[in-house]
């Protein structure tokens, strides 16, 4: 049997040298990454070098730990993987069964759609409508109702967009399933999960050290939910999944949370700075309380995307068949970085 495949952009390697560029010229508008690299976290890899030779411990419980401390919580509601992509594959697994039914608002993350299809599962997509894509809520609460499982991702990827408390509580209520929330966004609009986690008993809250913390390259995400789903989760879980190099580094940066607080400070100011700009360019942005923007470009959207991606300036592109064909996604990286995308995006819209 055929499962939907993840369609994975070329590596910057891969452009630079299409473009006959230098690899350091490439600047990734398209992984929703932050622009702030890592030098902190050079005496932490040297030091946890000397420990691989040996496994990491398939508990978890350091990190478990310390993801406690930050949320809150009590170690019970909480559960590590390999970035909150492994959550998304193990919630599927734990908790859905062939034939049963998943619900979730397109457009949006596509790997819910493959997670799905992954465990023989039915998937209920509801639209949102353009131009403005708000969230459907009277629709969702309808398809929730015989749900097994609602996938809610909160604010939303690609749109940028975020459903009120009102409409969250609403779904959760509607239904006897579980409702999945992917809070992968959650340090760029202030959320904390955690009251809900103890409010909610079918709901499981997904975090990542990829995008405010800036570790998508160790690869480390949690899940917050009740002792239950902990555990359904945990008995899917495989034991080695997260590297003790990312372990060290997930545990430091939670223990520092003041870093990322500054990063994502600094992210949300130069978001209203870009924004201005590609409005500036002609394009409508749509509001955004992400780290990056989703833009209306008109039918030309690929060819700008090609002429940007000439000039290594990778952008996040949509299929022509679906909703979102004539748009494309910035993320918001550095003043210079932006500065470079505006420039190359005059040049192709003149």
């Amino acid at each position: 049997m055929r499962f939907p495949k993840y369609e994975w952009q070329p590596t910057s390697v891969e452009i630079a040298a299409a473009a006959g560029l230098d690899p350091d010229q490439v600047e990734r508008f398209d992984h929703n990454t932050s622009p702030q690299s890592t030098e902190w976290a050079a005496d932490i890899v040297v030091e946890g070098s000397m420990r691989l030779n040996e496994y990491p411990a398939a508990s978890y419980l350091e990190l478990r730990r310390a993801v406690a401390d930050f949320a809150g919580l009590d170690t019970d509601r909480v559960v590590p993987g390999a970035g909150a992509d492994e959550l998304i594959l193990l919630a599927a697994r734990a908790f859905l069964d062939p034939g049963q039914k998943a619900v979730l608002n397109a457009p949006t993350y596509p790997l819910y759609r493959i997670a799905t299809a992954q465990v023989r599962s039915e998937i209920v997509e509801v639209e949102a409508k353009p131009p403005e894509f708000g969230f459907p809520v009277d629709e969702m609460l309808v398809a929730a109702r015989d749900a097994e499982l609602v996938w809610l991702c909160v604010p939303s990827n690609p749109l940028g967009n975020r459903p009120t408390d009102a409409d969250i509580e609403a779904i959760i209520a509607a239904t006897d399933g579980l409702v999945v929330l992917d809070a992968a966004y959650a340090e760029f609009t202030g959320d904390d999960w955690a009251p809900w986690v103890d409010r909610y008993h079918n709901l499981l809250v997904l975090r990542t050290m990829s995008k405010a913390f800036g570790l998508a390259g160790a690869r480390v995400g949690y899940a917050l939910g009740n002792p239950d789903l902990v555990n359904a989760l945990d008995g899917v879980r495989p034991p080695g999944s997260i590297s003790s190099l990312s372990v060290d580094l997930a545990i430091a940066a939670l223990q520092a949370p003041d870093h990322m607080r500054s990063v994502v400070g600094s992210i949300r100011e130069e978001r209203v700075r870009l924004a201005g700009g590609l409005q500036g360019s002609g394009l409508r942005v749509l509001p955004s309380s992400t780290n990056f923007l989703l833009c209306e470009v008109g039918r030309r959207a690929g060819r700008v995307a090609e002429d940007l991606m000439s000039e290594g300036l990778v952008v996040r592109t949509f299929s022509d068949a679906g909703p979102l064909g004539t748009y494309l996604r910035f993320t918001v990286r550095s003043p210079r970085a932006d500065d470079r995308l505006l420039s190359a995006l005059q040049r192709s819209l003149s």
